[in-house]
């Protein structure tokens, strides 16, 4: 009796908890007794479980490759940041250009200054040279590695250097148009007015760095230039030195004027002693020998005669003064002297010649399309993506199922 009266009270209070707790209070107490058996006894989780294991009953594997599309697709429509595009378009020229068309076969292997000024610039524009510059003056790598972009596309904020030009370079495209010598510079970022001013920034630096490369070369060849004349001068100015001291020395202008004019003295010596010896046998015709006329006359030739032997002597003779080997001695320092003067001239020609033309090698952009403001995102390419992932999960099922085939049969 007491059992039964036990049993009826406990029917009692159940049926009055019953009626006291709602339908959600008694799911939520379920839920705190029991979880998992929450879980599992919950429609959605038994619906979704019907479904798993009638898509797999039907699709077999073939359902991995769905999944993974629609993870493709949620990341593509959802997820992925944009990323926006600034491009420009410029010309590399020289100040003055005479270039002239290579035809045939001296074609081949041959490019204009234009095609190689713009392929040695494209190559500047993905080096790591260009990717320091823009971090410094924009702080690239900073942008690249913010968390408002989402994982997959932004770079990790423990990335190297070497990951950082790669990631910089994946994000620039360069393309050189060989019929039209244009090169095509496309920027990317995650924000327009960025991109903006990256493709600023990627302008400005090319058109500093191939300035420099035509202002190099055309400083390096005026220098050069330059110390050719300095160096000529100073070997003119030491040449006209030891002339003057040579002159001073001597105490002679020019020894080839004084030598003209002793030849000339010499001349007139030796016609006087003509002159005299001729008058001399006159007298001794019709005088006696001691006259005093005739001895006046033999000494005059003697002193002549006398005056002759000196200035011959003067002018050649095995003393280092005469004038012969001074003479000589001139001509060595006037013949330096002129040519140091030639060489100067023709140093300053030199330098004339090539200050016209390192200004014709200086080298110019020509923009032909400015920088602009993206007015939405180019990339990524969200439907061109999941179409290429969804075909290339196929190939790989496809490749996959072929191989586990043949294995298959392998061990049959």
């Amino acid at each position: 009796m007491v059992n039964k009266q036990n049993t009826q009270l406990k029917k009692a209070e159940a049926i009055s908890e019953t009626e006291v707790i709602t339908p959600l209070q008694r799911k939520v107490r379920k839920l705190k007794r029991n979880p998992k058996g929450f879980i599992a006894d919950s429609k959605a989780y038994v619906g979704a479980k019907r479904t798993v294991y009638l898509t797999h009953a039907k699709l077999g594997s073939f359902a991995l490759v769905l999944l993974a599309s629609l993870l493709v697709i949620i990341y593509y429509s959802v997820i992925a940041s944009p990323r926006y595009v600034s491009q420009v378009q410029f010309v590399v020229k020289q100040a003055t250009s005479n270039e002239l068309p290579v035809i045939g076969l001296a074609a081949m292997g041959t490019a204009s200054p234009s095609t190689r000024d713009a392929l040695i610039l494209q190559e500047y524009i993905q080096s790591n040279e260009m990717a320091q510059a823009l971090d410094e003056q924009l702080e690239l790598k900073s942008h690249y590695q913010q968390t408002s972009w989402d994982m997959l596309s932004r770079l990790t904020a423990d990335s190297t250097q070497e990951e950082f030009v790669e990631f910089y370079q994946k994000h620039i495209k360069v393309t050189y148009n060989d019929m039209s010598e244009i090169l095509h510079v496309e920027v990317q970022s995650f924000d327009a007015e960025y991109s903006l001013k990256l493709a600023q920034a990627v302008l400005a630096t090319s058109e500093r760095f191939i300035n420099s490369l035509g202002e190099n070369m055309a400083n390096q060849q005026m220098k050069y230039a330059q110390s050719e004349v300095q160096r000529a001068y100073k070997e003119l100015k030491r040449q006209q030195v030891q002339l003057l001291k040579f002159q001073d020395e001597n105490i002679l202008f020019n020894p080839e004027i004084q030598s003209a004019a002793l030849v000339e003295a010499i001349n007139q010596l030796e016609s006087s002693i003509i002159s005299q010896k001729t008058e001399l046998k006159s007298l001794e015709a019709y005088m006696r020998s001691d006259a005093a006329q005739i001895k006046s006359k033999q000494f005059e030739i003697q002193a002549l005669e006398q005056q002759l032997s000196e200035e011959k002597l003067k002018l050649t003779s095995q003393d280092q003064d005469a004038l012969n080997k001074v003479n000589v001695d001139f001509k060595d320092l006037e013949l330096n002297n002129l040519l140091a003067a030639d060489l100067y001239k023709s140093a300053l020609a030199s330098l004339e010649l090539i200050r016209a033309e390192a200004f014709k090698k200086l080298k110019h952009l020509l923009v032909v399309e400015h920088p602009r403001l993206a007015q939405q995102d180019k990339y990524p390419q969200r439907l061109y993506s999941i179409f290429t992932w969804f075909i290339s999960l196929i190939l790989i099922y496809l490749v996959g199922r072929l191989i586990a085939s043949v294995i298959k049969e392998h061990k049959e």
